[in-house]
C-alpha cells in the first residue's frame, strides 16, 4: 500500500496505492464541495493535484447527488478518475449538531459509491474539553473503527483523536494502527485557526511516533503552505485544504509565508498562474464569482508550490533547515519550531547517518538539529571515557600545521577537542559529517571548553597513533561505543590517497575490513570487518528468516517482510549486520530505514547488502 522512495528523518516521499491510482506524498488533497465546484477538476489536476477529498455526508443527504453516486459511482459524479477520499460528516456534526446517519451507515455508503479512502465517523473533541471527555471519545472512535468493514482495495481511514493530551494521542495512534490502513490526525482545526502551532507539534509527534510507520499520516485541515514544511518534517504525509476557496471568498491571497489581503496587494508574484492574465487591480474590481475563481486558482498554485519545494528539500536532505528558515514567517510558527527543537533527541534516530547537502548554522536554533544533538551526545560520552580533556583553540588551529597538531596528539593520552560552531567536538571527527561539511555564521566564536589547551612539546615519546585513534573514534560514533577497538586493531594497515592524504582503506592480515567514504568520512564495512564487530555489534543488526538468509548470504538485498528482528539503534544510511535465525552473521549492508521502521513495513528494501558470507 505504501512504498517509501526518499526520506529525510520522518519526512518521506512515498507512493500510496489506491484503486484509482497512486498518490505521491507529501501531498495536499483539495477539498471539493460536491454542490459547488469553484475550479473545474481538470484544471485542479493541471495545477498538480491528482487526488481529492470530498464530503460523503453531503452526498449522502443530498438526494440528487446521492442517486447519481449510487448509480454511477463517486468518480462519475465528480468526473474525476484519480484517487478520491471521502469524509464522514464528523466536522458537520461538531459545527451544526447531530447528523442523521450513524458510523456504519456512513462507512457503507462511502464504500458503496466507490470512495478510495473511506473515513469513519469519529468523535470530534475541542481543545478545551476535559480529559475524561476526550478519553471517552478516543475509545468510542476506536470501537467504531474496529467495527467498520470496507471492500478489498479500499483504504479505511481511522482518525487519531486525543485532544491536546499527549498520552491520549499516543494511545489513540496505537489503537487506530491496529484497525486502519490510513491514519488522519483529527480535532486540530480549532488549533490551526487560532495559530496554536506549538500544540500541533506535540500532537503530531505523539501521534506519528506511536502509529505504524507503514501507514500514511494525514493532517486534517492542515493544508496552509505556511505550516506544511514543519508538519512534513514531523512525519505528516498528506493534508487536505478548503482554504484555497475559503480564503478566496474572503478576498485573501495565499503565499508560501502567509496570507495577504487582496485590497492591499500591489502585484501578483511571477509564479502565479494569473500572471499575464489578470493583475491585482483588475481582481479587486471583478464581480465576486469571477474573482473567487481566479483567487482559488492562485491559492491552489501557492499550495502546490510549497509541496514541490518541500519534496525537493526531502530529496536534498535539507528539510530541517528549510523548516527552521520558514518558521520565521510568523511568531507563533517560530514558537512551534522551538517546541519541535525540544524533540530533537527523539527524532534523531530517524535521520540518516549523514546527508547529501552541507549543514548551515545561523543561530541558536541550529544547535537543535538532530545531527548536532547526536554529535553533542557522543562528545559527552567521549569526554567521560577519556581523561584528562584538552582543547585546541581556534587561533592555535590556524597557526599550527596539521603535522604539529598530530605530533602533539600522538604524544598525549588526553581526549582532544576542537572548536566547531560554538561547541567542542573530538578532533578525530575532523573529516566526518557534520564536522567537515558545515557552514556557520560569525556568531559562533571560539569558546573554551573549560580545560587546558593542548600543549605542543618539542620532543616527547609517541603514546598513540592519530590515524588508528581517528578510525576508532569514527567507528564508535558510527556504530556505538566500544566498536572502534573491536574493528581497528593496533596493527591495522592503512592506505591513504596520494592526492589528498585522506584515509581510503583499512586492512588486517591482508584483508580489507573497511573503507572510508570521501563524501562524509564514515566507514563502509566489508564482511571481514563485520566479522570483527559481530560479537560486540549484535545490537546493530537485523535477523531474517532462513528463506531470506539463503539469498542475503550471496549478496542479495534484505526485504522488510523477511525481517524478524531489528535493533532500535539502526540508523538509516548506516551499515548494519544481517544474521540468520541461528544468530550467525551472513551479510552486511546499508540500512534503508531505521530499525524501528523495519518492523512495520512488509514491502520494500530494508538493507541494501554489499557483502555476504558467500559472495
Amino acid at each position: 500500500m505504501m512504498e517509501v522512495l526518499q526520506r529525510d528523518g520522518l519526512a518521506r516521499i512515498a507512493r500510496v496505492s489506491t484503486r484509482h491510482g497512486v498518490i505521491e506524498t507529501p501531498a495536499v488533497l483539495p477539498v471539493i464541495n460536491p454542490n459547488i465546484i469553484t475550479v473545474p477538476l481538470a484544471e485542479i489536476r493541471k495545477l498538480g493535484f491528482n487526488a481529492l477529498i470530498t464530503n460523503g455526508y453531503i452526498i449522502r443527504r443530498t438526494e440528487k447527488l446521492r442517486s447519481v453516486a449510487e448509480e454511477k459511482g463517486l468518480h462519475s459524479l465528480l468526473d474525476f478518475n484519480g484517487p478520491i477520499m471521502t469524509d464522514s460528516g464528523t466536522f458537520q456534526e461538531h459545527v451544526y449538531g447531530g447528523v442523521e446517519f450513524d458510523n456504519s451507515d456512513m462507512v457503507q455508503f462511502q464504500d458503496r459509491i466507490g470512495s478510495d479512502i473511506v473515513t469513519i465517523r469519529d468523535i470530534f473533541t475541542n481543545p478545551e474539553d476535559k480529559y475524561e471527555t476526550v478519553k471517552a471519545a478516543v475509545e468510542e472512535t476506536y470501537a467504531r473503527a474496529k467495527g467498520s468493514k470496507v471492500s478489498e482495495g479500499t483504504l479505511l481511514a481511522g482518525v487519531i483523536q486525543g485532544g491536546i493530551f499527549p498520552d491520549l494521542r499516543k494511545h489513540s495512534a496505537k489503537l487506530m494502527t491496529r484497525v486502519s490502513d490510513y491514519l488522519p490526525i483529527g480535532g486540530v482545526v480549532p488549533l490551526l485557526e487560532n495559530y496554536r502551532y506549538s500544540d500541533l507539534v506535540d500532537i503530531i509527534v505523539n501521534s506519528k511516533l506511536n502509529a505504524g510507520f507503514n501507514r500514511p499520516i494525514h493532517l486534517f485541515g492542515g493544508g496552509h503552505p505556511m505550516f506544511i514544511p514543519m508538519a512534513v518534517l514531523l512525519g505528516v504525509d498528506l493534508f487536505d485544504s478548503a482554504s484555497y476557496v475559503k480564503y478566496a471568498r474572503g478576498n485573501r491571497v495565499l503565499f508560501q509565508d502567509g496570507t495577504r489581503d487582496l485590497s492591499k496587494l500591489f502585484e501578483l508574484p511571477y509564479w502565479s498562474p494569473l500572471e499575464g492574465k489578470v493583475n491585482a487591480k483588475e481582481l479587486q474590481k471583478m464581480e465576486e464569482e469571477e474573482r473567487v475563481y481566479w483567487l482559488s486558482v492562485h491559492n491552489l498554485a501557492a499550495i502546490a508550490l510549497e509541496i514541490r519545494e518541500t519534496k525537493e528539500r526531502i530529496n536534498e536532505g535539507s528539510l530541517w533547515q528549510y523548516a527552521e528558515w520558514r518558521s520565521q514567517a510568523h511568531p507563533f510558527l517560530r514558537d512551534a519550531f522551538r517546541r519541535l527543537s525540544g524533540y530533537s533527541g527523539r527524532l534523531n534516530g530517524f535521520f540518516e547517518i549523514s546527508k547529501k547537502s552541507a549543514m548551515f548554522f545561523s543561530d541558536s536554533y541550529s544547535m537543535a538539529n538532530p545531527y548536532v544533538s547526536r554529535i553533542r551526545k557522543f562528545t559527552s560520552s567521549y569526554k567521560k571515557s577519556r581523561v584528562p580533556v584538552q582543547c585546541i583553540s581556534l587561533s592555535r588551529l590556524k597557526k599550527k600545521s596539521a603535522a604539529d597538531i598530530i605530533s602533539a596528539y600522538d604524544s598525549s593520552s588526553a581526549a582532544v577537542l576542537m572548536p566547531w560552531n560554538g561547541i567542542h567536538v573530538p578532533i578525530e571527527l575532523e573529516e566526518t559529517f557534520p564536522v567537515q561539511q558545515s557552514i556557520s555564521s560569525r556568531m559562533f566564536g571560539d569558546h573554551r571548553c573549560g580545560h587546558d589547551n593542548l600543549e605542543f612539546p618539542e620532543d616527547r615519546e609517541k603514546a598513540r597513533d592519530f590515524d588508528i585513534e581517528k578510525l576508532r573514534v569514527i567507528a564508535d560514533y558510527q556504530y556505538g561505543t566500544g566498536i572502534g577497538k573491536a574493528l581497528i586493531p593496533n596493527e591495522a594497515e592503512i592506505r591513504k590517497s596520494r592526492k589528498t592524504g585522506r584515509i581510503r582503506t583499512i586492512s588486517h592480515n591482508g584483508n580489507i575490513i573497511a573503507t572510508m567514504r570521501a563524501m562524509d568520512g564514515f566507514l563502509t564495512l566489508t564482511f571481514e570487518g563485520a566479522r570483527l564487530i559481530a560479537e560486540k555489534g549484535k545490537d546493530l543488526g537485523v535477523t531474517v528468516t532462513d528463506d531470506s538468509a539463503e539469498f542475503n548470504s550471496k549478496g542479495y538485498n534484505v526485504f522488510s517482510k523477511f525481517v524478524t528482528r531489528a535493533s532500535a539503534k539502526i540508523l538509516p544510511g548506516n551499515d548494519t549486520l544481517v544474521y540468520n535465525s541461528a544468530g550467525q552473521l551472513i551479510a552486511v549492508g546499508k540500512a534503508a530505514m531505521s530499525g524501528k521502521e523495519m518492523m512495520h513495513f512488509d514491502n520494500g528494501v530494508a538493507v541494501n547488502v554489499h557483502s555476504g558470507v558467500d559472495n
